[in-house]
C-alpha cells in the first residue's frame, strides 16, 4: 500500500538536467503531501528520466526488504508507481514465468510491470484487488493508469499543455493548472483517452436457492483468505454488526494472529455486543473510548486529509480515523473491515421503500468509490494502515451483484443472504441484530451534527448552488473550500438514494 505520483510528457524525446531535476523536485513535493501514506523510511522512492517521474511513498506489506518503487518489468522498459494489493497475484506471475518472464523480487508490484509488458492494457481482466497505479513504457514514450473495479484505491490527475500528473489525492495536485479529474472505477487512461475494462452485471443468476447461499458463503471465505494471506499480524474493525462479524470469523479460520478493534462511546450498544461475542470465542479484543472534544477538535485534519465535503462523510471518517489510529498505536500495519455490505446486499432502510432496489443498488456501488470506499481509505492512510475490504472483493462482488434482490430483501429483513449463509458460524445476536448506523451503534448520535449547526457560517451560497441546504451541510462545505480545494460540481449524495428526505437515518439504540 501506498501513496503514488507521477508526472509524464509523453511528447519529450530529449531534454536537459535542469528539466529533469526540477520534474523530480516537483514530483518529491507532491509526495510530500501524501508522506502519511507510507513508511517514513521508504519515503519518496522514485524514478526520473526523459519526459517522465514516478515515485510512491511505501507502506511496505509485501516483500517488505526488496519491493522498493518504481518496480520495472526483466528488460528495464516497463515501470510502474504502484499503490494496493493484487490478492492472488502469485498464478498470474506463474503464468509469466510458463511465457518466460524472471522475476527480481516476490512482489505484486513487479507482476504488474511484467504482466503489462506481456498483455497490455489485457492484463487487468486477470488482477482481483485493490489498486490504482501508473505504467510508462520508457520504450514507446506511453502510458497506462489504471484503478480497480470499485474504486477501493484512489487516483486523481490534471492534464496541463499535454503533460499528465496523476496522484493519490487531490490535494498534490492543488495549484497546477487544468481541472482535478478523479479516475472512474474499473477504467484505464492512456493518451487516447479513458476505458471502461470493468461492468457489474446484475442479470440475476439462476441458481437454486441453496447453492446460491453455499456458493456465496464460499466466495466470501475465499475473499478473506486471499485478504489475510500474509506473514504480519491483523486487525479486524469490529462493530458487532453481522458484517464486520462474519469478516472477523473468516479471518480466524485462515490467520493465526487476529485482534478485534471496537471504539464508541462508552456505553455504546456496538462496544456491548462485540466485547460479548469476543469474550464468547476467547478472541484478542481492544476497545476504545470516544470523546466530543477528540472529534471536534480532529474535524479539520478530517476535512483536509480525507478531502470530504458531504457532512455525513466527515463525520463517519472522524469516527474511522480513531478507529485506525488505534490499529496503529497497537503496532497493526494490515486490517480488514466490513464495508460494502450493505450496498450491494440491501442492508439500509432506504432499500425497503426504493420504488426500484436494484436500481438503488446500482446507484450505491457506482458512488462507494467517493463515499464509504474513500473514508476507509483515507481514514486508514491517515494512520500509515492499510486497510482490506473483503465484500469488495471482485469475484464475491460480482456474484452478490447478481443474486436476486428477494433473495438480498426478505419478508422485512435485510441482507437475509448474508444472514443465512453465517448463521451456523455467528451466534443470533449477531445474525437476528438489525441494522445500526455507524453514528447510532457507536454512541455518537447527534454529537457533530449539534456541533456543526452551532458554528458560523459566513456565506451559504455555494452550498446551496449544488443542493446543499442543511446548516451542518454548509459548515462543512466551506471547511472543505477553506482547506484549499476546488468547488464540487455536484453533491455526492442524493435524497431518496443516499438518505430520506427527512434526515439520514433514525436511532435505534
Amino acid at each position: 500500500m501506498c501513496g503514488i505520483a507521477a508526472i509524464i510528457d509523453p511528447r519529450v524525446v530529449a531534454e536537459d538536467a535542469h528539466r529533469l531535476a526540477a520534474r523530480d523536485r516537483e514530483l518529491i513535493a507532491m509526495l510530500a503531501k501524501i508522506w502519511h501514506r507510507g513508511d517514513p523510511e521508504c519515503f519518496a522512492e522514485r524514478r526520473s528520466e526523459v519526459g517522465a517521474a514516478l515515485g510512491a511513498n511505501r507502506l511496505a506489506i509485501v516483500d517488505r526488504e526488496h519491493a522498493q518503487q518504481p518496480q520495472s518489468d526483466q528488460h528495464g522498459r516497463i515501470w510502474v508507481a504502484y499503490n494496493g494489493e493484487l490478492y492472488g497475484f502469485q498464478d498470474v506471475r506463474r503464468e509469466l514465468e510458463r511465457l518466460g518472464h524472471r522475476f527480481r523480487t516476490t512482489s505484486d508490484t513487479e507482476v504488474i510491470a511484467q504482466a503489462y509488458a506481456e498483455w497490455g492494457p489485457d492484463m487487468l481482466g486477470r488482477f482481483n484487488g485493490m489498486f490504482a497505479f501508473v505504467v510508462f513504457d520508457s520504450e514507446r514514450r506511453t502510458f497506462l493508469a489504471a484503478r480497480d473495479h470499485v474504486g477501493m484505491k484512489p487516483l486523481y490527475y490534471v492534464v496541463s499543455d499535454g503533460v499528465y500528473r496523476f496522484a493519490s489525492e487531490q490535494k498534490c495536485l492543488l495549484g497546477v493548472p487544468g481541472e482535478i479529474r478523479t479516475l472512474p472505477p474499473g477504467s484505464y487512461l492512456t493518451e487516447r483517452g479513458v476505458t471502461r475494462y470493468h461492468q457489474l452485471d446484475d442479470t440475476p443468476c439462476d441458481l437454486p436457492e441453496r447453492d446460491m447461499v453455499a456458493r456465496y458463503r464460499e466466495l466470501f471465505d475465499d475473499a478473506v483468505r486471499r485478504q489475510v494471506d500474509t506473514d504480519l499480524p491483523v486487525a479486524v474493525t469490529f462493530s458487532g454488526g453481522i458484517d464486520s462479524a462474519a469478516v472477523l470469523a473468516s479471518a480466524r479460520l485462515h490467520h493465526p494472529a487476529v485482534t478485534a478493534l471496537t471504539i464508541g462511546f462508552e456505553g455504546a450498544a456496538d462496544i456491548e455486543v462485540a466485547r460479548r461475542y469476543c469474550q464468547e470465542h476467547d478472541i484478542p479484543h481492544v476497545v476504545a473510548h470516544l470523546n466530543r472534544d477528540a472529534l471536534v477538535d480532529i474535524i479539520p485534519d478530517i476535512v483536509y486529509g480525507a478531502e470530504f465535503f458531504e457532512a455525513i462523510d466527515v463525520m463517519d471518517t472522524c469516527v474511522g480515523y480513531f478507529a485506525f489510529e488505534l490499529a496503529k498505536r497497537h503496532g497493526f500495519k494490515l486490517a480488514l473491515c466490513g464495508e460494502g455490505s450493505d450496498e450491494v446486499m440491501a442492508g439500509y432502510d432506504l432499500f425497503r421503500h426504493h420504488h426500484d432496489p436494484v436500481d438503488l443498488m446500482r446507484y450505491r456501488v457506482a458512488n462507494l468509490h467517493r463515499t464509504d470506499l474513500q473514508r476507509v481509505d483515507r481514514s486508514s492512510m491517515m494512520n500509515s494502515v492499510e486497510t482490506r475490504v473483503p465484500f469488495m472483493d471482485r469475484h464475491l462482488l460480482e456474484f452478490a451483484y447478481s443474486v436476486p434482490m428477494e433473495m438480498k430483501l426478505r419478508g422485512g429483513v435485510d441482507k437475509w443472504l448474508l444472514r443465512e449463509a453465517f448463521k451456523d458460524r455467528l451466534p443470533a445476536y449477531i445474525t437476528n441484530r438489525p441494522k445500526i448506523r455507524m453514528p447510532d451503534g457507536s454512541g455518537m448520535k447527534n454529537t457533530l451534527v449539534e456541533y456543526a449547526r452551532a458554528q458560523d457560517v459566513e456565506d451559504d451560497t455555494l452550498a446551496k448552488s449544488i443542493g446543499i441546504d442543511s446548516r451542518e451541510g454548509a459548515y462543512f462545505l466551506e471547511r472543505y473550500l477553506e482547506a484549499g480545494f476546488p468547488m464540487p460540481a455536484e453533491r455526492f449524495k442524493r435524497a431518496g438514494y443516499d438518505y430520506s428526505p427527512n434526515g439520514y437515518f433514525e436511532f435505534v439504540s
